[in-house]
């Protein structure tokens, strides 16, 4: 006698293994998506941060004052409104809005050898003090100016 087609067994052992795989899938590309969006905001403030650097670079009164206090915030809208930083502040990994509200602090550091070097981060200003937004790396939270 021959046999045509599948016993049901083996039907039921092939949608358990395509099962797992779109499973493993879905988990996967989740992750993936999730890394991505991260890596995004970080060139984000990154990118921010070098608008930030650039502005102080062409602005000699804030220059000086810079030097003098070793330390100087620069406000996102400010970065923005005279195109320093990119039109585009959403937050890839949250669809929210970085907010214009936040602040770039930019100060002068001791490095490694000594020597004095600038370092940056994105900071809020609430009522109960500074909340760190980002690092120089763009890693969110953290501290930084120390």
């Amino acid at each position: 006698m021959k046999r045509n087609g599948f016993t049901l067994m083996e039907l039921l052992v092939v949608i358990a293994i395509v099962g797992v795989v779109g499973v493993a899938s879905v988990i996967s590309f989740a992750s993936i998506k999730d890394d991505t969006a991260d890596k995004e905001l970080r060139n984000k403030y990154i990118e921010i941060q070098r608008g930030a650097n650039l502005y102080l670079d062409l602005h000699s009164t804030d220059q000086n004052w810079f030097i003098e206090s070793r330390k100087i915030d620069i406000k996102l809208s400010d970065l923005r409104g005279e195109n320093y930083i990119t039109s585009d502040l959403s937050n890839p990994v949250t669809g929210g809005v970085i907010s214009e509200e936040y602040y770039v602090r930019l100060c002068i550091i001791k490095d490694d050898k000594n020597e004095d070097t600038v370092d940056s981060c994105i900071i809020e200003r609430t009522s109960s003090g500074i909340k760190f937004i980002a690092d120089s790396y763009g890693t969110e939270g953290g501290h930084c100016c120390e």
